[in-house]
């Protein structure tokens, strides 16, 4: 398992395979977009990027989860490629939210519509994760038995904590967030980013309307106080997102992102990040992050790497490989009475079952896309499309009543 340099490609060619051959099968309505899709607001090369920063962050748990099995606890790896694979991969993940919503506020002629906003995250985010919660607390009863181990309102407290992106113990399971490989850590940054957009876009972006504005404080506030636990290091990640943002803005330099030189450039800034940094929150592998980020945001696909089909299908389920890869890797292994002592010496076995259940990973995060991920998606859709209708009736009341009054005056 320390030799990263043969692992790391082969793990990442059974995703990769995999994803090609459930392309094989899938309806057609199921695929991803194909390149050249930017026009239609796609940033394909993104949604490649996506697929393969998820599937490296499934890498860097499997890496932490064979040094667990050694040692029983759960740290980072000592090999910086793997460290990287999922503080990097986190980093570059807060980089595409900050650059896609940015973007979005940037180009649009009218006002931002932030109740579509709230919907739209609500439920692109919460159907997958409530699914993963409820798998947390279904194995971490199971694990204890289904024996009451705390009192009723302890119980009540912990399900209330998954439901809010906390990871409190469950039925005294202390390491009950381990059953998700702590993944979960992120989204409340994300929602911290989130809150603070329409702030961000009061200040910095020209969007005068100050109602959103004070509701993002207020909103901000909340999550910062609920959460308590936010790394200004970490946060940094969303700058280099803002960057991308205005530099793209810029044709000359995108052209120069995307050309040959850029990709060298590119490519350089990641090994030096991984090479020397011993973390991706510090400001030196952070710039360098975003440098690979700008590159990637301007349409730099390297050669054909993150254009091709079966790695848009890995972006499109990525939010599942990152939220479900740590539930598959501890029934498949951590949770699984005899498996730990069988592969706890056999470097070899381990990484065969690794790459495994890193197939199993493909197809649960593919069928949750397709039966949950979308549908909530739509679901969502339709939601606000009701609100708006009901929205517009109301002011259409409001404008009858007062054209009623000037009549009768």
């Amino acid at each position: 398992m320390n030799n990263g340099l043969l692992i790391v490609p082969a793990l990442y060619g059974v995703a990769i395979g995999l994803s090609a051959l459930l392309l094989r099968v899938l309806p057609a309505g199921a695929l991803p977009p194909a390149a050249g899709e930017e026009a239609r607001g796609r940033f394909t090369t993104i949604d490649g990027l996506r697929g393969l920063l998820a599937y490296g962050v499934f890498i860097h748990h499997g890496v932490i989860t064979w040094n667990y099995l050694h040692t029983g606890r759960w740290v980072l790896p000592d090999q910086r490629l793997f460290i990287h694979l999922g503080q990097s991969g986190v980093a570059l993940f807060f980089m595409v939210t900050a650059f896609l919503f940015w973007t979005r506020i940037l180009d649009a002629r009218t006002p931002t519509d932030w109740l579509g906003f709230v919907v739209s995250r609500f439920y692109r985010l919460y159907p997958v994760y409530l699914l993963a919660a409820a798998c947390v607390v279904m194995i971490a009863l199971a694990s204890t038995g289904f024996s009451p181990a705390v009192g009723a309102v302890t119980l009540l407290r912990s399900l209330a904590g998954w439901a809010s992106f906390k990871v409190p113990p469950v039925n005294g399971m202390e390491n009950a967030g381990q059953i998700v490989a702590y993944a979960t850590w992120s989204l409340p940054y994300e929602l911290l980013f989130y809150a603070a957009l329409p702030g961000l876009a009061f200040l910095f972006a020209g969007t005068r309307r100050s109602g959103p504005a004070l509701a993002s404080l207020a909103a901000t506030l909340a999550v910062f106080l609920y959460f308590r636990s936010f790394n200004p290091a970490v946060l940094a990640g969303f700058g280099g997102g803002f960057a991308a943002a205005y530099w793209v803005r810029r044709p000359r330099l995108a052209a120069f992102a995307r050309s040959p030189a850029g990709a060298l450039l590119a490519l350089a800034a990641l090994a030096c990040t991984v090479a020397f940094g011993d973390t991706a929150y510090a400001p030196l592998p952070m710039l360098g992050l975003t440098v690979v980020f700008i590159a990637v945001a301007s349409g730099q696909g390297f050669g054909s790497l993150l254009t091709r089909r079966p790695v848009l299908w890995l972006g499109e389920i990525s939010y599942g490989v990152y939220l479900l890869h740590g539930i598959v890797l501890w029934v498949a292994v951590t949770g699984n009475g005899a498996l730990p002592a069988a592969v706890r010496n056999d470097g070899l076995l381990y990484a065969a079952v690794l790459a495994l259940s890193g197939g199993l990973v493909v197809l649960a995060a593919s069928l949750v896309h397709l039966t949950v991920e979308r549908p909530g998606i739509a679901l969502g859709r339709r939601h606000l499309a009701r609100l708006k209708a009901k929205a517009a009736a109301r002011a259409a009341r409001r404008a009858g009543r007062r054209a009623l009054g000037t009549a009768d005056a």
